[in-house]
C-alpha cells in the first residue's frame, strides 16, 4: 500500500512573495512609463558642438587607436588640427 503525504506549505510566505514580486513589477512599469513619455515631449534638438568639442572627440578616438594603428591616429590628430584652425580662422 502506498501513502501520500502531503507537505504543508507556507502560504503566506508564498503570497508575500507574489505581492513583492508585483510591486517590483509596478514599480518597473511606471519607470518605464514615465522614460517613454519624457523621450516623448523631449523634443529638443541637441546642441550643436563647438569646433574644439568636436576635435578633442576625435582626438579621443585618435588616443585609443595610437597603438594599434599610429599612422592612423596621427592622420585623426592632423585632422582635429586642421578643424580646429579653420573654425578660429572664420
Amino acid at each position: 500500500m502506498s501513502t501520500a503525504t502531503l507537505q504543508p506549505h507556507n502560504l503566506a510566505q508564498e503570497i508575500h512573495n507574489m505581492g513583492t514580486a508585483l510591486n517590483e513589477l509596478t514599480l518597473a512599469a511606471r519607470r518605464l512609463a514615465v522614460a517613454l513619455w519624457a523621450s516623448l515631449i523631449q523634443r529638443t534638438a541637441p546642441r550643436q558642438l563647438t569646433a574644439l568639442e568636436e576635435a578633442n572627440n576625435l582626438r579621443a578616438i585618435a588616443d585609443g587607436l595610437v597603438n594599434s594603428d599610429p599612422s592612423f591616429a596621427q592622420d585623426l590628430y592632423a585632422a582635429a588640427d586642421r578643424h580646429e584652425v579653420a573654425a578660429n580662422g572664420r
